[in-house]
């Protein structure tokens, strides 16, 4: 498997520690933040090969921010991560241009199999 760079954005500190964890087992560089803010800033500085991000967050919501983050990266692959799995959010959020949705908790097993996926340049079934 590639070593990839991976952007983690969710307001849960757990999460963000939970997939800096899996990650980072599978050699890929993870940057996390916990708000869209600091995610656009770090998106500016840096190029991100794969990006979590949660839908739901204060402040600046996560849709809002995927859509700023495609034009700062274009080339990136986007999984949305939620804990309101509505059809209507989910349904959004893959027009907007993310590639998958993970509904919380996911597993690792979901984790592992959407990062073989990104790394073989297969389409994402998560």
């Amino acid at each position: 498997m590639n070593s990839l760079d991976i952007l983690v954005v969710d307001d849960e500190h757990s999460i963000c520690m939970l997939l800096n964890d899996v990650l980072a087992r599978f050699d890929h560089n993870v940057v996390t933040c916990q708000d869209g803010v600091n995610a656009l800033q770090l998106a500016d500085d840096k190029k991100f090969n794969l990006i979590f991000l949660d839908i739901r967050m204060p402040g600046m919501g996560g849709l809002d921010v995927l859509k700023n983050l495609r034009e700062l990266q274009p080339e990136a692959t986007f999984v949305m991560i939620t804990g309101y799995a509505k059809d209507d959010i989910i349904d959004e959020a893959l027009q907007s241009g993310a590639s998958a949705c993970l509904c919380k908790p996911f597993s690792l097993t979901q984790v592992t199999k959407l990062l073989e996926e990104v790394t073989a340049g297969a389409p994402i079934s998560a």
